[in-house]
């Protein structure tokens, strides 16, 4: 079962209530199981970042995660640089390596090649409509994968 960890509820992004229906809404759909932390939007870098790998490394081994999908630790994606997306990608890639029997490692990674961007967020609007996200970011965004173990 694929299980998504939310260090934050992007509270900051919008209404949280809004968020969070579009959240469960999506995890109900796809029948993904989450864990929701509740750390505070734009301030995962002010919390001890031993206490956090510890945290969600307990869920790991608790649900039997074998493959970790996070951003990447250092990605500055068009200007968007966000914090608290850096300090997951870190997260991430320390509670990989702190693992005895490893665990597979994905980084998201932007390309700067935007495919149906217009198609895309069109589509994702009908479903979330909290994600204001500007066009024109959106176009210089694109996407990659780099699986790092």
């Amino acid at each position: 079962m694929t299980t998504i960890i939310l260090l934050t509820q992007g509270e900051l992004g919008g209404d949280v209530g809004v968020r969070k229906k579009e959240f469960e809404l999506a995890m109900q759909y796809w029948g993904f199981d989450y864990v929701t932390f509740r750390y505070p939007d734009m301030k995962l870098a002010y919390f001890p970042l031993n206490k956090m790998v510890d945290s969600v490394t307990k869920v790991v081994v608790n649900k039997n995660i074998t493959a970790l999908v996070s951003f990447h630790p250092n990605e500055i994606t068009s200007g968007f640089d966000h914090p608290d997306h850096n300090r997951a990608g870190e997260i991430t890639r320390l509670v990989s390596v702190g693992m005895k029997d490893g665990r597979k490692l994905i980084y998201w990674m932007s390309n700067n090649k935007p495919y149906l961007t217009k198609e895309r967020n069109k589509y994702a609007k009908q479903f979330y409509s909290s994600q204001n996200i500007p066009i024109e970011v959106l176009k210089t965004i694109g996407e990659s994968y780099l699986k790092i173990r």
